[in-house]
């Protein structure tokens, strides 16, 4: 490609030493790579006159074809450079319930002022598409918990930054708040939500448990509305409390069934972490204390 980027500035300039001049090489060695050119073609690709040197008529058809290959090389290597450029300067991030609603929004908001050339798209998933969009390279960075049978095919690198035990939410009015102390017996006599948010990619949860689960709903905003006002109860991430707070629902007691889970980053092991991803996690273990 350089021979061809020689060739047509001694075209355009109409001189071997204006053209040398331009491209910022010695003239004998220009004049060597036209005369190699002119030796493969087996033709000459320029004529000399008082003027100068002009095209000959293979020159022109060789100058054609050369210019247009150029432009479209250069083309192509501004639209690479600008989608590299692109990539760094977009984050995207999955995440579940709890992340997207209690844990990001002041960590994305924060980054944002610090980097206002980083566009954040933060888009709230469950466990498998999270999965999933790690896979195909459509999210950079998934928060939530990630399952055994998922970490155990080892694609896929988790840095836990959450560790706590649910709690059970209800509204705010609910006679359970009236009582001095609830216990796992009073949970027992009302019905419960069975949601799908942060942890539960296990479906058989609900057989395990002597709750009785009036409804399922895997959005959260869809159980805020059904909890308001209603004697339902609820259990999910702590880090829902103020989002949760905001609707008028509580958290009641720190829930006596759930287990501690285990909440945190999760990146391909194969992707490459570009500078965005890397400043945003650092962002992240500072506020939560793992940085």
């Amino acid at each position: 490609m350089e021979d061809y980027i020689r060739f047509l500035a001694v075209a355009e300039h109409r001189s071997i030493s204006r053209a040398a001049e331009a491209l910022h090489v010695s003239q004998p060695a220009l004049s060597r790579t036209i005369s190699l050119m002119e030796e493969d073609l087996g033709t000459r690709l320029f004529v000399r006159t008082r003027q100068g040197v002009q095209l000959s008529e293979a020159g022109k058809t060789l100058y054609l074809y050369a210019s247009r290959a150029v432009r479209a090389i250069n083309n192509a290597r501004e639209e690479i450079d600008y989608s590299l450029r692109q990539t760094d300067l977009v984050l995207r991030i999955c995440c579940g319930d709890s992340w997207g609603f209690g844990i990001l929004p002041p960590i994305v908001q924060r980054f944002s002022e610090a980097h206002p050339d980083v566009f954040i798209q933060v888009d709230i998933l469950d466990h498998e598409s999270r999965i999933q969009s790690l896979e195909t390279r459509s999210h950079a960075i998934a928060f939530g918990v990630i399952s055994p049978e998922v970490l155990a095919t080892r694609a896929y690198d988790f840095e836990p930054l959450i560790e706590a035990p649910y709690d059970v939410y209800c509204d705010e009015a609910h006679p359970l708040r009236a009582k001095a102390e609830v216990t796992a017996a009073d949970l027992l006599s009302f019905h419960w939500i069975n949601h799908k948010f942060e942890y539960d990619y296990d479906p058989s949860y609900a057989l395990k448990t002597k709750r009785h689960f009036a409804l399922r709903t895997n959005a959260i905003l869809h159980a805020i509305g059904v909890m308001r006002g209603s004697t339902y109860l609820l259990s999910t991430a702590k880090t829902l409390k103020g989002h949760f707070a905001r609707a008028g629902i509580v958290p009641l007691i720190e829930d006596p069934e759930s287990p501690v889970f285990v909440s945190g980053a999760i990146t391909a092991r194969t992707a490459h972490q570009r500078s965005a991803s890397r400043e945003f996690l650092a962002y992240v273990r500072a506020t939560l204390g793992n940085g």
